[in-house]
Order: structure tokens, then sequence, then C-alpha cells
């Protein structure tokens, strides 16, 4: 009979283990939409009212207007329909995935990089510290200095070959990519998608307090480095310590070789490719490029690079782009997912409700608190309105009034707003980068969640020294 229970007993744990499963990414932004259209009912709808502001040429909340108004929740079949709405409403950006992803198709498969790098490789032999520094360093001035965000996916794919070939785990390739992004984006000095657009609102001097708030990046940098690092030492001396070491992924996707040869066509090819992100960081910074104009760039250098690579063979390039094209299929249909929480929360009139709430705690602690509490209102806000532009347009209006109240400088309600717009990204599963990056890398988001809550835990409490800073050096100018 004892070996009878003892499979019986190996029989329930299997069942317990089957019933605790964590969700995957799809399955908890599935979830997600369905809690958010579940508290159309039980939160109070409420708007703001709004104006369009000619200097800044946005629609703006007006603060103090705050009314309650009809409730709107959202029924079954509007639950169904807003996925489709997200995928709508996102599709800019996956529009801009599907294009990337179809050229970076054929960059690979030209092998120019993977020559490249696996060069580099060889030379940092030993010293693949440095290779993980210098990459999270370039991705955190180009966040720092023109917002660079979903610019970076295109090199999450190949930053997975690289990491693989280095010993490391696909989390380490998204990490050097989003964290390192994000980690000069969240504290940007001249970040023009967050701290240019609230200075706007706020209306304070475009890119004023640029000391304090340089400080607040280079430390932020640092810490995400050797958050990093550490993770990165622990899976190349044991692979069985990687959060994903017990997932199964397409060995064929995983290949690289760094015994290429760096032909002269490689050569060229890489010169291309230099050409385009020379151009990118141009256009965006002196022209405003935004996803279309950079899906144009790369379709650009991807034909080129096909044209070099397949001899001027047409045929060979467009398969090999619309290959590339489907591998981002899941990342794609993941921002859709992402977005359709924003659009049930927006539809049933409660995204002003949940703003207005957050803020009211904030007018009665003292100063510090009170910056404290604006960064993690933010923080949380951040999980309903990942938008880093929506984000200033709802918010900003409300937390600048509100910092002139409580006796916060409205530059520090600025950098509490950026902080936690920012950092928090990385733990935000409605954010379309980060769940992008993951969908490219097959990471599910609750193993990147391990991952990446210490982290933030440690950004947080840089965070909140700068911001005491800040509020003691009455920051400003005002």
């Amino acid at each position: 009979m004892a070996p009878v229970e003892m499979e019986l007993k190996s029989e329930k744990k299997k069942l317990k283990k089957k019933r605790f499963k964590m969700p995957t990414t799809a399955s908890l932004l599935m979830l997600m939409i369905l809690f958010s259209s579940i508290l159309t009912y039980i939160v109070p709808a409420g708007e703001f009212e709004r104006v369009f502001d000619e200097a800044t040429k946005r629609t703006l909340v007006v603060a103090g207007t705050f009314t309650q108004v009809d409730q709107s929740p959202i029924g079954f079949w509007k639950i169904l329909s807003s996925i489709f709405e997200g995928i709508v409403h996102a599709s800019e950006i996956i529009a801009f995935v599907f294009v990337v992803g179809g050229v970076f198709g054929v960059v690979i498969k030209s092998g120019a990089i993977n020559a490249a790098l696996g060069k580099l490789i060889k030379k940092l032999s030993g010293r693949e510290n440095i290779l993980i520094i210098l990459v999270m360093s370039a991705f955190a001035a180009g966040g720092a200095s023109f917002g660079m965000a979903e610019e970076t996916l295109p090199f999450v794919a190949l930053l997975v070959a690289t990491c693989l070939a280095l010993g490391y785990d696909r989390i380490v390739a998204v990490s050097l990519v989003c964290i390192g992004v994000y980690a000069g984006y969240s504290a940007g000095p001249i970040n023009p998608f967050n701290v240019g657009i609230a200075h706007g609102i706020s209306e304070l001097p475009l890119f004023s307090g640029i000391g304090l708030r340089t400080v607040l990046m280079f430390g932020g940098l640092i810490i995400a480095i050797h958050h990093t690092l550490r993770y990165a030492k622990k899976v190349k001396d044991n692979p069985q310590k990687s959060l994903v070491a017990n997932i199964k992924y397409d060995k064929v996707r995983e290949e690289f070789n760094v015994d290429y040869e760096l032909t002269r066509k490689h050569k060229v090819i890489l010169i291309v490719i230099l050409l385009t992100l020379i151009g990118l960081v141009f256009g965006v910074l002196k022209y405003g490029w935004y996803l279309s104009e950079i899906s144009a760039l790369f379709m650009l250098m991807g034909i080129v690079v096909g044209l070099i690579h397949f001899d001027a063979d047409f045929n060979e390039f467009t398969e090999e782009f619309l290959k590339g094209a489907r591998e981002m299929t899941t990342a794609a249909l993941l921002i859709g997912f992402s977005r359709a929480i924003l659009v049930v929360l927006e539809n049933g009139k409660i995204m002003d409700t949940i703003v207005y709430a957050l803020s009211l705690p904030l007018q009665s602690l003292n100063s510090i608190l009170a910056a404290w509490g604006m960064y993690f209102t933010q923080g949380i806000i951040n999980f309903i309105l990942p938008s880093s532009t929506g984000q200033a347009v709802v918010v900003m209006p409300i937390m600048a009034s509100l910092s002139d109240i409580i006796g916060v400088t409205r530059q520090v309600a600025v950098q509490a707003y950026q902080a936690g717009d920012g950092y928090w990204n990385m733990i935000t599963p409605t954010h379309p980068v980060l769940m992008a990056s993951l969908g490219i890398a097959g990471i599910p988001f609750s193993k990147w969640f391990k991952f990446a809550v210490p982290l933030v835990l440690k950004w947080t409490i840089w965070v909140m020294v700068i911001l005491a800073i800040g509020v003691i050096t009455n920051w400003g100018p005002f």
C-alpha cells in the first residue's frame, strides 16, 4: 500500500502545482481588462474639464474642476470589443513593431551584426562586465537625451542572441535594453517626452533644474548596472539560477556563432546600420521624428541591406522581411492587450476619478512626505496610464496646482512625476515598450517581475533621497 500512497501524494503535489501556476503575460493582461471593467461598476465616474492650450498645442486638464458624471459601466460586449479597440489605439506602435521586426529579420539574416558581435565578444572575453556597462550606458544616454523608448525594440532580439552567447540569459538581454534606456529616460535632464512637456504645462523654464536631475540620472544608472551585473554573474556561474531556466525555447532562435568571419560585405552593411542610427538621432533631435519617420528610415536600411546581402534578389528580401515580421505577432498583440486596459478605464469614465482620488491625501502631508506621496501616486497612476505624454497632460496640471498649495516647488512635482512615470515602467504590465520587449524575448511577465521589483525598490529609495534634497533646498526656480 505504501507505494500506492506515495504515488497518490505525488499526484496531489502535481495537481497543486498546476493549480497555483502563474498566469502568462497574455492571461495577466486579460484578467486586468476584466478587473478594470468590474471597477467601472464600483468606482464613481467623473471627469475634469479640459482646455486646449495654444502654447503647448495640447489639451490640458483644468485643476479643481473634477465633477461626478453618470456611470458608464463596461458590459460584457464592450469588454470583448476593448481588445479590438486597444489594438486600434496602439496601431502606431504595433505597426512600428512589425516594420522593425521585418527589417531586423533581414539584418540578422545578413550575419553582419552576428559577425561584429562575435568579434567584440572575443575581444572582451573574460571582461563581459565592460560590455554590459557600455551597452546600458549607451541606451541610458538615448533615453535621457531624445526620449528613446520604442526605438529600442529592434535591439532586443539582437541582444538576446548576444547574451546567450556570453553565457547569460534572456532577462539580462532585456535588462540591457529596457532598464538601460529607462535609467536615462526616468531622470533625463533634456528628455522632451516627459520633463519637457511637464515643464511646459507647469510653466517652468524648459529643462530647468538640470543639475539635481543629472545627479538622479547617474545614480539611477549606477544602481541599474549594479543590479544587472549581480544577476548576470549569478546566471553565468550557475545557469540553473536563471529565472527562465525551466522555460523551453526554440533553439533555432538562440543560435549565435562567434566564429563568423567579418567579410567586406558585412562591413558595408555595418556602415549602413551605423549611418541609419546617426540619421535616427539627428532626425529625432532636429526634426522631431516619431514612429512613422523612424519606420521609413528603418525600411530604407532594410532594403539597402537586403539588396547588398541577397545580391539584389528582391524576392529573398521580402521573404526574410515577412519572416521577421511574423515573429513580432505575439509582441504586437500584447501591446494591444495592454492598451485595452486604458480603453476600458477611459470608456468607463473612471480614469479621472482614480487620478483625483489619489491626489487628495497629499494635501494633508508635510512637504517631504507630500513629495514622496506625489512619486508613489504617480507610480500607481502609471499602471493605468502608461504613456508619458498622456500622464503629463492629465496629472501635471493637478500636481502643479497642488504643489503651490502644500509648499512643494513645481520642480519637485515635475521630478516626482518623471521618476514615477519612468522607473515604475519596469514593473507595469500595461507599458507597451516593456511588454513588447518581453514578448520579443519570450519572457513571462511574472519572471521579469521577480527580477525588476528589487531594482525598482532601490530606485525608489534613491528617488526619495533626491526629492527630499529638492524640498530642503527649495529646488526651483519655483
